[in-house]
C-alpha cells in the first residue's frame, strides 16, 4: 500500500502546474528522499527516467535497511536508521541545453555517512542526453583544453585544505581521471548563457573522507568556446572575471 501511495502522489504531482517532483517515504528503518527540479519534470522523458531512478533506489534502500536491521537484531547490536538523499538541481540551462547537478547523501550504518555528486547534460534538440565531451568539435579538445588548468587548481585547493603544504598522500597525490568526476557545465550569474565547467570530486576522489569533496570551477573562454561546435556556441559566453 506503501508503494501505491508514493506513486500516486508522483503521478498528481505531473498533471498539476509546474512544480519539483519529490519521492518520500520515511520509516524507522529508512528515511529516503529523491527531488528533481522544474525544469527537468518539464521534460517528459527525463521526468519518467528519475521517477524510475527513485523507485528503483528506494526499493533498494528499503531492502539494505532492513536486511541491516535484521543483522543488528541477530548480532545484539544497535541498529541506526538509514538515510538516502538524492537532490538534483538546476545548473543552468540555455534555450537548448539543460545541464544539471546531483548529490547524493547516503547512510547505511557505517561509521559515517557519505557523499556521492553527479551531472547531466540534456539536449532538447536531440532529446537525449549527451556528454560535455561532445560538446567540442573534436573529441580531444575538452580534456587538452581544460585538464591542465583543472589540475593546478585542484592542487592549489589541496595544498590550502592540508595546512599550505605539499602533504604526501600516496593514494590522494594524482589528479583523478575526468570519468571519476562529475562535469557540469555551470551558469553562474543566471542569464541563460554557460560561462563556467565544474568538475566535483566527491569524497575519496581526489581527497581523503575528511577533506570533502572538491568543487573546481575552471572559466569558459574564448579559446575554449572556439572549440565548441557552432550548434552549441551560442549558448556560451567568456566568463568575466
Amino acid at each position: 500500500m506503501g508503494h501505491r501511495i508514493l506513486i500516486l502522489t508522483a503521478l498528481t504531482l505531473t498533471a498539476t502546474a509546474p512544480a519539483p517532483h519529490k519521492v518520500v517515504r520515511s520509516t524507522p528503518a529508512l528515511d529516503f528522499s529523491y527531488e528533481w527540479p522544474v525544469q527537468a519534470v518539464a521534460i517528459a522523458p527525463l521526468d519518467l527516467r528519475f521517477y524510475t531512478d527513485a523507485k528503483k533506489a528506494l526499493a533498494e534502500a528499503q531492502k539494505n535497511a532492513r536486511d541491516d536491521e535484521t543483522s543488528a537484531t541477530k548480532d545484539n547490536r544497535p541498529f541506526h536508521q538509514h538515510f538516502y538523499s538524492m537532490q538534483w538541481s538546476q545548473a543552468g540551462q540555455s534555450a537548448r541545453l539543460l545541464s544539471l547537478q546531483s548529490e547524493l547523501g547516503i547512510f547505511e550504518g557505517g561509521a559515517h555517512p557519505n557523499s556521492v555528486h553527479g551531472a547531466l547534460l540534456w539536449d532538447r534538440v536531440a532529446k537525449r542526453e549527451i556528454t560535455t565531451r561532445s560538446l567540442f568539435l573534436r573529441s580531444t579538445a575538452f580534456q587538452a583544453l581544460t585538464r591542465s588548468r583543472y589540475c593546478s587548481a585542484l592542487n592549489a585547493e589541496r595544498r590550502k585544505r592540508r595546512g599550505g603544504e605539499n602533504v604526501d598522500m600516496p593514494d590522494f597525490n594524482a589528479c583523478p581521471k575526468y570519468s571519476e568526476l562529475a562535469i557540469a557545465i555551470t551558469d553562474t550569474n543566471g542569464n541563460g548563457r554557460f560561462d563556467a565547467i565544474e568538475f566535483v570530486a566527491s569524497p575519496y576522489t581526489a581527497g581523503p573522507y575528511v577533506e570533502g569533496a572538491y568543487e573546481i570551477a575552471v572559466p569558459m573562454t574564448s579559446h575554449l568556446i572556439g572549440a565548441i561546435k557552432p550548434q552549441y556556441r551560442n549558448a556560451f559566453e567568456r566568463q568575466r572575471q
